[in-house]
């Protein structure tokens, strides 16, 4: 998700456009002390399709010319570093250093994820943001409590927190995360029922003895549907998969069933809803 939010930073800041073109070095990039690399390696590729391919070196290439405050900053705005204050006990705020704990590698770490710390709730709040048009909802739990007869005794009405990006980058952006599903890391996730929008990851643990794992992994997608108009933003995590352990392979094929489904009980419950209230105003 963090690649995500170094891109919305980059379209929101008109520091590139989706055509733009970044040589990602053929797999492997030097940052300060560090070598980075990607999964598989690229040469040059588009600006969107470095979100698309998951690129490790492309993002950072668009991190290092936005620079690192720039990318800390909207890292806060899309929440992370923060409760979500979704009302449930323990929730984690996750951890999002400040700017003067930050390494002259870090350039190279946070934009991809590295560094950082984040909840399930965190993620799908900031795919929220993008589904609901670059706004920050307050997330709930429960939407209304009502009595034995109906009535409503508490509802928790939508409360808009902040404008992250704006509706334009935010709808750019979408169209970025439909292309992940449909060309990207994230097909399959592909639906022949709706379109998707979201994001595959696949970080590195950290060991008790400090530093990444090489062989424990969380496996994700993050995303929003349908992709044109979303009703639904989910996170699918994966902690240490086996044998597979890439979010694309893993968490992406989980989110299209998730994602059918409950859009399905959706839609039938919309349709069963029309008819008992067509059907009460026909006997008044």
């Amino acid at each position: 998700m963090f690649k995500v939010v170094t891109a919305a930073a980059a379209l929101e800041e008109g520091a590139f456009n989706e055509g733009d073109r970044i040589f990602c070095e053929n797999g492997a990039y030097r940052v300060a002390s560090h070598i980075l690399h990607d999964h598989r390696s690229h040469g040059w590729l588009s600006f969107s399709e470095v979100i698309q391919q998951s690129s490790n070196i492309g993002t950072t290439k668009v991190a290092q010319k936005l620079g690192l405050a720039t990318v800390h900053k909207y890292a806060h705005l899309f929440g992370f570093g923060s409760l979500t204050e979704i009302q449930f006990p323990g929730e984690s705020a996750g951890m999002l250093k400040p700017l003067s704990a930050y390494s002259k590698t870090s350039i190279g770490a946070v934009p991809i994820g590295q560094e950082v710390a984040v909840t399930a709730l965190q993620l799908a709040a900031a795919a929220s943001v993008i589904a609901n048009g670059g706004l920050y909802f307050k997330p709930y739990i429960i939407k209304e409590i009502t009595d034995a007869s109906g009535e409503i005794i508490k509802e928790n009405n939508n409360q808009c927190l902040r404008r992250v990006i704006s509706s334009e980058t935010s709808r750019r952006l979408g169209k970025i995360l439909t292309g992940v599903v449909e060309t990207g890391t994230g097909k399959m996730a592909q639906s022949k029922l709706y379109a998707f929008a979201g994001k595959t990851g696949t970080a590195q643990k950290i060991e008790p003895s400090g530093g990444y794992s090489h062989s424990k992994f969380f496996a994700t997608f993050i995303g929003f549907a349908p992709a044109e108009n979303p009703r639904i933003a989910i996170s699918v995590i994966f902690d240490e998969p086996h044998p597979y352990y890439y979010g694309g392979v893993v968490a992406a094929p989980v989110f299209k069933e998730v994602a059918e489904e409950a859009l399905q009980y959706i839609e039938v419950n919309e349709k069963i809803n029309k008819f008992a209230a067509l059907s009460n105003t026909d006997i008044e």
